[in-house]
């Protein structure tokens, strides 16, 4: 009985690391113009080629952006701040 609760155990607990995967991505960057002065408030668009899906984001006070979730394929990143 206890090996079997064991075996129980153990199942249990690789089933919830396997669930924990994904096969999404995340991108992560920072803005600078020429100069290297960090751009906050532009807006990033990663844009997925195949399926033409935009993926929003905004840069904050260090320049950084951050967009997760992406799924697999290939895409263009978009950057633009008025001004």
């Amino acid at each position: 009985m206890r090996k079997l609760l064991l075996i129980l155990v153990i199942g249990l607990l690789l089933r919830a690391t396997l669930q924990a995967q994904s096969a999404d991505a995340s991108l992560t960057g920072r803005i600078t113009d020429p100069s290297k002065i960090v751009i906050a408030g532009a807006t990033i668009a990663v844009i997925n080629s195949g399926t033409r899906i935009h993926y929003m984001g905004v840069t904050n006070e260090t320049g950084t952006y951050y967009i997760p979730n992406l799924p697999p394929g290939r895409y263009r990143i978009e950057v633009e701040k008025l001004g």
